[in-house]
């Protein structure tokens, strides 16, 4: 049963991090070709927020649960570093670093939950193989 929460987890994470991503890159080529969207839910805080609280949610079940598997807790300490910057992000990033420097801190913190989970994943197949 933790194996299934794990595999579930880093993949919803990873494609919640990779939707960050896109979210902010994308979205703003598409708010200068399709000036309607400029008034969407997309650019609510509350749709950053629920966003966000998707990728903690799965990230920090996935993180442990794959780091009771391999006991590689650096793996989990990486993540909830990207988790961190998410959240600075989502709460604070506008008002203290601009636009542009809310972009760049989730970009960032999305690439580092990304890279945590895909390290997670590995490190639990490793561990699984080694264990058999």
């Amino acid at each position: 049963m933790r194996g299934q929460i794990q595999q579930v987890g880093d993949k919803v994470s990873i494609g919640l991090a990779t939707m960050c991503v896109i979210h902010c890159i994308v979205l703003p080529i598409l708010f200068v070709a399709l000036p309607f969207l400029s008034a969407s839910f997309l650019q609510e805080e509350a749709f950053h927020q629920l966003l966000l609280g998707g990728v903690l949610l799965t990230s920090v079940l996935a993180l442990v649960s794959g780091c009771k598997t391999h006991s590689k807790w650096h793996i989990f300490t990486f993540g909830i570093t990207g988790l961190a910057v998410l959240s600075i992000a989502a709460f604070f990033g506008h008002d203290l670093f601009g636009e542009y420097g809310e972009t760049i801190l989730t970009v960032v913190g999305s690439l580092i939950v990304a890279f945590s989970h895909l390290k997670n994943i590995k490190a639990c197949k490793a561990a699984r193989c080694c264990s058999s």
